[in-house]
């Protein structure tokens, strides 16, 4: 397997769309390392922010549960 194909099975595992994908892998053909890592660094906020909102519906799903919960109780 080439590098690039490393890359692009990676780059997929990461979630990033066919543009990305390519933005990326044109920049380490070009041999810009700074402009993949730029785009490399947009896609962890992305999925960090995709995280923390992951985590806000754990955190209502666990409040409802527990309202559901307390509501059974009470009858």
């Amino acid at each position: 397997m080439s590098l690039l194909e490393d890359w692009t099975r990676d780059l997929r595992r990461l979630g990033c769309g066919p543009e990305l994908t390519a933005q990326i892998l044109q920049a380490i053909e070009r041999q810009d390392p700074q402009s993949a890592a730029a785009l490399l660094r947009q896609r962890r906020q992305d999925l960090l922010e995709e995280l923390h909102r992951a985590g806000d519906r754990v955190d209502l799903l666990d409040f409802l549960l527990y309202t559901l919960k307390r509501e059974i109780g009470k009858g």
